[in-house]
């Protein structure tokens, strides 16, 4: 007589102690059941005794075979701090892009390219960089020419002062407004523009970093940070002499 696993209905052999499909043992004939009968499959003993009636291997097939599928959902993608989920809505309606609260890094505005916020800033290292050699090469040689320290020396420290301030009138001034870039623009490819069209003059680059940076660094360097937000990633001083930084001309 065909025997099942009381425990999750597997078809069991005629000498099997344990099931394998569950690797449960079979339950032990009790007293007075026929020979070569297992309890297992007595319909009467079990409900007799309380217990659940022998699974039907066919019957849990055909269960198993009409039960509804239920198709996993894919996981959302986290955007920045917004939770977007990537599931079919109904009607074919698009998927609407989260709103950008910043400009991308890269944009492209009439025919330039709009350089980010990256490499202006390591343009202006760059600048800091070399001012800052300068500095400290004009102190040497006002020191050896002088023979003392410039810490003790008024007229030594103006000297120092002079030279930097020419250094950065020569930078910021005369190379950006010949060549619309700064020695630290020039190392990365970067240049100045008008958002006009108009050819980039030493009367703006004089307004935008005489004026505009000075401007710029009040109130926590809030005139730089500015480009952050803007929509043409544009800081104070750019918004004075109306410009934009390019990544090519």
């Amino acid at each position: 007589m065909t025997k099942f696993c009381p425990y999750c209905g597997n078809q069991l052999g005629t000498r099997s102690k344990f099931c394998p499909q569950c690797g449960r043992a079979k339950p032990v004939r009790q007293e007075g059941a026929p020979a070569g009968v297992d309890v297992a499959v007595d319909p009467a003993r079990q409900r007799a005794s309380g217990n659940l009636a022998a699974p039907d291997s066919a019957g849990f097939q055909r269960r198993v075979e009409r039960a509804p599928r239920v198709e996993r959902q894919p996981a959302p993608r986290v955007e920045g701090a917004r939770t977007v989920s990537i599931t079919s809505r109904p009607n074919g309606a698009a998927r609407t892009a989260p709103r950008r609260y910043a400009p991308p890094t890269y944009a492209q505005i009439g025919t330039w390219e709009q350089a980010g916020f990256g490499l202006r800033y390591g343009a202006w290292m760059f600048d800091f960089l070399i001012t800052l050699i300068a500095i400290m090469g004009f102190t040497f040689a006002v020191t050896a020419a002088s023979r003392r320290s410039v810490i003790g020396s008024n007229a030594d420290l103006l000297s120092v002062a002079g030279l930097t301030l020419l250094l950065l009138v020569l930078n910021f001034v005369v190379l950006a407004g010949l060549g619309g870039q700064t020695a630290g623009m020039r190392i990365l490819g970067i240049y100045i523009v008008r958002v006009d069209g108009k050819p980039f003059t030493l009367k703006e680059a004089a307004l935008r970093h005489l004026v505009g940076y000075p401007l710029s660094m009040a109130a926590f360097f809030l005139g730089f940070l500015w480009m952050l937000w803007d929509p043409r990633q544009q800081g104070w001083h750019d918004k004075l002499a109306h410009t934009i930084v390019v990544i090519s001309k």
